[in-house]
């Protein structure tokens, strides 16, 4: 493993630089401080098509893998974790496609999705469930050539803007086999039955919209399940687990822009006439998240190799998951420090941070999840 990047992982992270600072750096603030989806910047995105940065050229991809996928997120949240939030939620989808998808279904929704004709949303958590993804409750009942699909469910981000094209769903299709009963779908917006609610505002991911789907005996073809039906439980959480290091290729860019905040205020503000930054009070703590995300750029970088390979990968996402996104929320919480009480005022972008590291310990499985994930290796 190299943290090294290869010729084509440089020229990726050269194109993301040149949006980032030429079209999201100038743009995106009003967005964030509206909660407003960027649409237009986002159309901008999708046209330059890095959505489909991990996946196979044969469907429209770059064939990066994860690992070039953790650049975009990284890269992305660097200027605006909203905005990482937007392209991790639509790699999910993507994702499940891609390994689990006939190839008929691939043509159908993964090109256009590589090629960014839309955005997609992923159907898995509902109201009662949280973390226990087993628990669904979604129901799909098979009636001659068709799945019947009802339930609702919660979280979905990038549903219901002008972009949302299709969604993935994860629904019981045979409750007497318990988790090994769960399948997966592909329903595109506007299939009759399918609504959505209407976005809440959040104290992180304020750009990304996230809503309630429901669906009202919504009617699919069989030919829209993905792969074998009852291996939706295995399909979870293998995407969950790449998720898992996207969410920490998001908490690495915010904790990198915490910090570049940080070294920006604290390098030319002056107490008492002498620089802040004469005080290790402040200097060490920062040393330490330097350190930090050194760390989290490794084990992002292992994970993402493992996952590519096709390795055994699910203890070291979790790890690395846990591992970022604490780190974020430390990093977010001492460059705010730094700007002292300017850093509780909203024309400070370092205000934001640390409600935006705050949602990364919760999605994706929360802090606990991982936890309760690694703790299983002490009785292995």
């Amino acid at each position: 493993m190299l943290l090294d990047l290869n010729e084509d992982e440089t020229m990726l992270r050269n194109g993301l630089q040149q949006f980032a600072e030429g079209s999201l750096r100038p743009k995106i603030k009003a967005f964030a401080d509206e909660h407003k989806f960027p649409i237009e910047l986002m159309k901008e995105f999708l046209a330059l098509g890095f959505m489909g940065t991990a996946y196979d050229p044969n469907f429209g991809g770059g064939g990066l893998g994860t690992r070039g996928a953790a650049i975009v997120a990284e890269q992305l949240a660097r200027i605006e974790p909203g905005f990482a939030a937007i392209y991790l939620c639509n790699s999910a989808p993507m994702t499940t496609i891609a390994r689990y998808g006939s190839d008929k279904i691939k043509k159908e929704w993964l090109e256009p999705l590589c090629r960014g004709d839309m955005v997609a949303s992923f159907g898995v958590t509902e109201p009662s469930g949280g973390s226990d993804v087993a628990s669904v409750k979604m129901r799909a009942v098979e009636d001659g050539d068709s799945f019947v699909l009802s339930g609702s469910k919660v979280f979905s981000t990038n549903a219901g803007t002008p972009l949302h094209g299709v969604t993935t769903f994860v629904a019981v299709t045979d409750p007497d086999l318990g988790p090994r009963g769960l399948s997966t779908f592909v329903v595109p917006v506007g299939t009759p039955g399918f609504t959505v609610g209407k976005p809440g505002r959040k104290i992180g991911w304020r750009i990304a919209d996230s809503v309630e789907l429901f669906l009202d005996e919504c009617r699919i073809p069989k030919a829209n399940i993905i792969g074998n039906r009852g291996d939706g439980l295995k399909q979870i959480l293998t995407t969950l687990s790449i998720g898992r290091i996207l969410v920490a290729a998001t908490a690495l860019g915010l904790a990198r822009k915490a910090v570049d905040l940080a070294k920006s205020y604290g390098n030319n503000r002056k107490v008492g006439g002498v620089p802040v930054f004469n005080h290790q009070g402040l200097t060490f703590p920062l040393a330490d998240a330097l350190t930090n995300i050194h760390a989290a750029e490794l084990m992002i970088r292992n994970a993402s190799c493992l996952a590519d390979a096709d390795r055994p990968f699910r203890l070291e996402t979790s790890m690395t998951k846990l591992f970022a996104t604490e780190m974020a929320g430390e990093a977010a919480d001492i460059a705010l420090q730094v700007h002292g009480g300017y850093g509780a005022f909203e024309e400070y972008d370092v205000s934001s941070l640390p409600g935006e590291a705050r949602v990364l310990r919760i999605l994706e499985g929360t802090s606990e999840i991982q936890r309760l994930v690694i703790a299983r290796e002490l009785s292995a």
